[in-house]
């Protein structure tokens, strides 16, 4: 290596280009006002010139990273992992690159990496909240950086926020299943204080209700973080009851793989034959699951735009209808190849069950 190369600079590319240092700067920001003729005598110029930009310099500048910090509850979950490749695909052509990190289901990991990400400078944050505390999201220090949570709300916090109807969702995997002709539903989710998990237990008791079915209470399971470890206990713990139902509504796709596997090891072929699964979270492999009729597919790239929308709308200094909740309807899918039947939607009356919604104590004394 040549330490007395001369860094070729900003101005260099402007002489070679035959504009002005604000042109070069415009056009690398990739700003309107520019002409396409103008930029590409600009990028011919950095490649031929081989400019790069000091963006840490940058940075201090203009006070902003073009960064965008994503926490989630674990990197090994595929629907976290699909959003976050959504919203990159909307960030990265606005000039932003991400900062991903996972919080491993606690609490107390999730305000590390907060931490981490504060002092990293980030321009913006995306979280999937790892549980129900939310008092480190109030910070002196995030009081300008925007703070969009995804999938998951906490109650009194007052950010941005996007999801999916989760009540909808069960509520059709519910219908999907009692046109079947199962009158015996199970359910199999986690624990009901955070908020998604609890959105997805109330929508399966709203269903019951609605179709005259009974809520019993052995198998009606939900504790803990909704991973594949707890998809297969608490299958095991359904299945070790001699007259358990046939059928389970399973509350996310990790649960429902462990639930599978649990079936698939431990259970004679007959009684493999009679077992029905809905779940919420239609991935690419959820054809696979062979037990699986119905599914809640929740809409990735339209996540990915609403999440990237907020930030940017903040980025720019609009906060005027802060805090926004956008609940993204999903699409309901039927693996007929399983032995899903079609049926007829019903619209779910979603303004009600906004209005009649019980919070986290009501549920709980339910049981």
């Amino acid at each position: 290596m040549d330490n007395n190369v001369v860094p070729v600079t900003i101005k260099d590319v402007a002489r070679l280009a035959g504009v002005s240092i604000a042109t070069v700067s415009r056009a690398l920001n990739e700003s309107d006002v520019v002409k396409d003729r103008t930029r590409k005598a600009v990028l011919d110029a950095v490649e031929k010139l081989g400019y790069n930009r000091n963006e840490v310099a940058r940075s201090l500048k203009f006070r902003q990273t073009r960064t965008i910090g994503i926490i989630a509850p674990e990197l090994s979950n595929i629907f976290f992992m699909e959003v976050v490749e959504a919203l990159e695909r909307c960030l990265a052509p606005k000039g932003y690159s991400m900062i991903i990190t996972s919080s491993y289901d606690s609490v107390e990991e999730e305000k590390r990496k907060l931490q981490i990400l504060i002092e990293r400078n980030v321009d913006g944050m995306v979280v999937m909240p790892s549980g129900s505390e939310g008092e480190h999201f109030l910070s002196k220090a995030l009081t300008n950086i925007p703070l969009v949570l995804v999938d998951r709300r906490i109650k009194g916090l007052k950010v941005d926020s996007v999801e999916t109807d989760n009540r909808f969702g069960v509520h059709k995997m519910i219908q999907a299943l009692h046109n079947e002709g199962f009158s015996r539903i199970g359910f199999i989710g986690g624990d009901p204080d955070i908020h998604t998990a609890g959105e997805r237990l109330h929508g399966y008791l709203e269903a019951m209700a609605k179709y005259n079915l009974p809520v019993e209470d052995r198998f009606v399971l939900h504790t803990g973080a909704m991973t594949q470890h707890n998809g297969r206990e608490q299958l095991r713990q359904a299945l070790a009851e001699p007259d358990h139902p046939q059928a389970f509504f399973i509350a996310n796709d990790s649960m429902h793989l462990g639930a599978t596997i649990h079936a698939v090891e431990n259970l004679t072929e007959q009684e493999l034959k009679g077992l029905v699964f809905a779940s919420f979270d239609y991935l690419s492999y959820a054809p696979l699951l062979k037990f699986c009729h119905y599914a809640v597919s929740q809409q990735f790239e339209q996540i990915g735009e609403e999440v990237a929308d907020l930030l940017l709308k903040r980025l720019g200094g609009d906060w005027d209808d802060l805090p926004r909740h956008i609940m993204l309807k999903p699409e309901i899918k039927v693996i007929q190849a399983n032995g899903g039947i079609p049926f007829e939607h019903e619209e779910h009356n979603q303004e009600q069950a906004r209005e009649t919604e019980l919070d986290s104590g009501e549920l709980c004394s339910y049981f």
